[in-house]
């Protein structure tokens, strides 16, 4: 028990940072913009997501360090505007009167989504100390304490970690250096927590506002929409452990909010405060499109079908051929805006490499089975999906055509993505997520939430009536048909997928202290943690990043010459990666071990985890080397000391 406490008390000041930093600023302008219920509860991290990314762009902007202070100083600000937007515009809420029991079908609907999915990632850390080793975690933990050593978190700067020009989504690293920040906690730390609260957290409150906007306030509804987010592995686990795709991770989190806001600002009978939803979308898009801009574009796409959905119902209920010229018009843009996003909101053409993983006929069976990207088949959500899509098809109405719809656009992106024969449809079509299956497989998971829930409030419904016919001796027969709707739910979350999901991430975190990982051995890892006790702070490490050296930077708070495996090598650190083994001590080594402020080697036995392009030889086997001096060693990794042109101490 001491060694468990030991082990997960110090992850309780970052996962307390991390919710503060996702509920405080949003909740304070969702407050200020009346908002209410589930649509402030929900719309609470978004929009601190966006008040941290707007806060971060002027800080970088005007030369302020990054922190807690510009945050707290916009949310103040843009609290005040909507305010005053408010007086003059706006209106409360329309107050409802509380339903019996709704308080408790709420906390429910969130509790059995939350706990299996804190429950599924905590089990994978292992460790909450320990780091993702995965490719993409080398960029995005190094970035973090990029930003936590140079104080600027803005999109335009946090990508010159690697590149002087690049400019990379940033949320995520932003959030992570403010929860290092205010608890005080390591990167590795910081990272974890903030997976764990986006997933466990903020994710079932997007998913369950979503069903809520199209299916109404049904307690039944809202359960079945919060199991369902922790039923599908391919989100909102997938991207923990493929990558990981920690950026476009946070912005599908937060993508319901936004496709919740678009379905309800665009239907074709009144709403209330129609225009304070479309001033909520806009104030949502920054905190997503700089979470990721797949994410972004993931809401426009889900979000198409309550466009088209308006423009049927605006050509059906007015027949003058003016009026249906204007929708006709009001389609061809549409339809134009988006053929040019998907055009410009993409990687680079040499980023989009991905080859496809399955055929046509295996990614539909992988969509009815629901089991994309290979995982097995989770026959409860298979059958939940099509109940949903044969109630949408039988008894249609506005809010299941656009369920429908939904699914059916995740359901074309993942089956041109992963089993296209056309290269050029899938350049086309699925290009801005890299042609890469897993993003779309995640998509996908989100695409359907709404259809499953459809289904299962179908299917509970049915058992609640043969409940009642049987005269069960329940008061109440909604009883019996929660217990039964209990029951699937517990079936799907202990599905083949979830549990495969669970190993994966256990995997990726070198399955607890003390095991070897999939990029650093135990000795490895070990003696990055020692790094910092050899190592003073302003020296840099060199090393090669294929072995896992790289990681030095987040664990032990130490600079290191390659932040990341593919990134711009200067010529003083390619001299030192190619020739420091060999020419330790020319005229050239010496002026880049100046230029580049390298003091120090870590060199790992690896092997490499992945292909190795080369290029690291000088920075390898230095055993014997007389160049650099022994400081320490663990099993099968070496940190040396450069002792080489006039560096000895």
């Amino acid at each position: 028990m001491t060694q468990l406490l030991g082990t997960w008390l110090p992850f309780v000041p970052p996962v307390l940072a991390a919710i503060l930093v996702l509920t405080v600023p949003g909740l304070t302008l969702g407050l200020a913009l009346r908002l209410r219920g589930w649509w402030l509860a929900a719309a609470t991290a978004p929009l601190s997501v966006s008040l941290v990314v707007v806060a971060s762009v002027l800080a970088g902007a005007t030369g302020v360090r990054w922190g807690i202070l510009p945050v707290l100083v916009l949310t103040v600000v843009a609290a005040v505007v909507a305010w005053a937007w408010m007086q003059w515009v706006g209106r409360p809420m329309p107050r409802r009167r509380a339903r019996h029991g709704g308080g408790w079908a709420s906390a429910l609907a969130f509790a059995v989504a939350a706990v299996p999915i804190a429950y599924i990632v905590c089990r994978g850390f292992g460790d909450p100390a320990l780091v993702n080793q995965r490719y993409d975690n080398f960029f995005h933990v190094n970035a973090i304490q990029y930003v936590l050593d140079t104080g600027n978190a803005s999109p335009l700067w946090v990508g010159t970690m690697t590149s002087p020009h690049l400019i990379y989504p940033s949320a995520w690293h932003a959030l992570g250096a403010l929860v290092a920040q205010l608890s005080g906690s390591a990167v590795p730390l910081a990272s974890n927590a903030l997976v764990l609260v986006v997933a466990a957290f903020v994710w079932p409150l997007s998913s369950i506002l979503l069903v809520r906007t199209l299916f109404g306030r049904s307690r039944i509804i809202a359960i079945a929409a919060g199991a369902l987010s922790a039923a599908s592995p391919a989100f909102p686990f997938l991207p923990l452990h493929y990558g990981p795709l920690y950026p476009l991770f946070l912005g599908l989190a937060l993508a319901p909010v936004a496709i919740a806001a678009v379905i309800r600002a665009l239907h074709p009978h009144p709403v209330v405060r129609r225009h304070d939803l479309v001033l909520l979308l806009v104030l949502l898009t920054p905190g997503i499109a700089v979470a990721h801009p797949g994410a972004f574009l993931a809401v426009l796409a889900l979000g198409s079908p309550a466009v088209l959905l308006l423009a049927a119902w605006l050509w059906r209920r007015h027949g003058a051929r003016g009026y249906r010229a204007v929708v006709v018009v009001g389609v061809v843009l549409f339809v134009g805006a988006a053929l040019l996003t998907l055009k410009v909101v993409r990687p680079p053409a040499d980023q989009i490499y991905w080859p496809v993983t399955s055929n046509l006929a295996g990614a539909i069976g992988e969509v009815v089975t629901a089991s994309v990207f290979g995982y097995p088949i989770a026959p409860g959500l298979a059958v939940l999906i099509g109940l949903g899509v044969f109630i949408a098809l039988v008894r249609r109405t506005y809010a299941r055509s656009i369920a429908l719809g939904m699914a059916l656009i995740g359901t074309v992106l993942y089956v041109v993505v992963a089993a296209s024969p056309s290269q050029a449809l899938r350049d086309w079509l699925t290009g801005p997520w890299y042609n890469n299956p897993p993003r779309l497989a995640s998509i996908w998971a989100v695409s359907v939430i709404p259809l499953a829930a459809l289904g299962a409030s179908f299917l509970v419904r049915v058992i609640a009536r043969l409940g009642h016919r049987a005269g069960l001796p329940w008061r109440r027969p909604r009883a019996f048909a929660l217990l039964g709707f209990a029951v699937i739910m517990v079936l799907l979350v202990q599905s083949g997928g979830l549990k495969q999901a669970a190993a994966d991430l256990h995997f990726v975190y070198g399955q607890g202290p003390g095991a070897d990982g999939p990029i650093l051995s135990a000795g490895e890892y070990k003696l990055i943690e020692e790094v910092d006790e050899y190592v003073p702070e302003g020296a840099v490490i060199a090393g090669d990043p294929w072995r896992g050296v790289s990681f030095a930077y987040a664990i032990a708070d130490r600079r290191v010459l390659m932040p990341h495996l593919l990134m711009d090598e200067s010529a003083a650190a390619e001299e030192i990666n190619r020739r420091f083994a060999t020419e330790g001590d020319s005229p050239e080594m010496c002026a880049a071990l100046k230029k580049t402020g390298v003091r120090y080697i870590l060199d790992f036995d690896g092997p490499a985890f992945s292909k190795n392009p080369g290029g690291f030889e000088g920075v390898e086997d230095l055993e014997g080397t007389p160049f650099a001096k022994l400081l320490a060693s663990e099993p099968g990794a070496r940190l040396y000391e450069i002792t080489t042109c006039g560096l000895a101490k």
